[in-house]
């Protein structure tokens, strides 16, 4: 899986692209563009990867992903191989740069809180629930509107996202630009080989083999380009695919554990407890229990 930079979407007579997307399962490409993105899942579960970080995605979520920020949004394996129906994703795409009004538009007094979130969007930004349910309708409402008012709808989203402190940033520093392309093709590959391989035994000599690296270089480049040692960075996927299944509550933990590409359940639940701060049995329980109260 090669890294790619998509050409803008707009069409020529609009400043920047809104779209809702129905479809059986988002493609699986690693890419960058030079624009900002608003992605609202309606409807979608899977597996998200944004610079560096790794993490989990589901309905109802709202993320803002910086300009030229390598990001990946991969749904469950279902999706891909049972063949679900047609619209079993739902989600809006809102694309637009930064000067999409100008040069001069983030200079104005008035749009220094866009500038700051523009900022802070080259780290990749998940809002709360909060702050999606106040912009809710407005994305909706944007998906197909034309001419002035489209603007100012897109106008108002922002101005709304901007004044929440309601976020959480995905990446410790901002990504944009940290890899040349010749890096971001070698992540890339390297990314598609867990992501297809983390249930197995993956020894550190074959991923050095796909990177054209000796393993020792490999464990230094691994970890100057992600802050993350390698086998920390393998452990985060299998966990994040373990809590997948320990929501979905149809798989004993012992089960989990091995299907998730652990080998004992020792070192499963330290992993977990490590990344969680609960043991697996205490995060099925806890979600049991909140699905109860809802």
């Amino acid at each position: 899986m090669k890294l790619t930079y998509k050409q803008t979407e707009k069409r020529p007579e609009n400043s920047f692209l809104a779209r809702q997307d129905r479809m059986p399962y988002i493609g699986q490409d690693w890419h960058f563009h030079k624009e900002l993105e608003l992605i609202y899942f309606i409807k979608s579960t899977g597996t998200r990867y944004v610079g560096n970080s790794i993490g989990n995605f589901g309905p109802g979520e709202l993320y803002l992903i910086g300009s030229n920020v390598p990001h990946l949004f991969r749904n469950d394996r279902e999706y891909y191989a049972d063949k679900l129906e047609d619209e079993a994703v739902d989600l809006i795409v809102i694309k637009f740069e930064a000067d999409f009004l100008g040069a001069s538009f983030l200079d104005l007094t008035e749009a220094k809180r866009l500038q700051s979130l523009f900022q802070v969007a080259n780290k990749g930004i998940k809002f709360s629930k909060a702050a999606t349910y106040l912009v809710h309708n407005h994305i909706l409402g944007l998906v197909g509107n034309n001419g002035l008012s489209s603007i100012i709808g897109l106008l108002n989203i922002l101005d709304i996202l901007s004044i929440s402190e309601n976020y959480t940033t995905l990446c410790l520093e901002a990504i944009t630009n940290t890899f040349n392309q010749n890096e971001k093709d070698r992540m890339a590959r390297i990314i598609s080989y867990l992501n297809e391989n983390f249930e197995n035994k993956i020894e550190l000599d074959q991923v050095a083999a796909i990177a054209y690296m000796t393993p020792n270089a490999f464990c230094r480049y691994f970890k100057k380009r992600t802050h993350k040692s390698f086998t920390q960075y393998l452990n985060e996927i299998r966990l994040r695919h373990a809590c997948k299944l320990l929501i979905e509550g149809k798989l004993q933990v012992a089960t989990i554990c091995y299907q998730s590409g652990f080998n004992t359940l020792t070192n499963f639940n330290r992993q977990f407890k490590a990344l969680m701060k609960i043991t697996p049995s205490e995060y099925m329980e806890k979600y049991n229990q909140r699905q109860e109260v809802v």
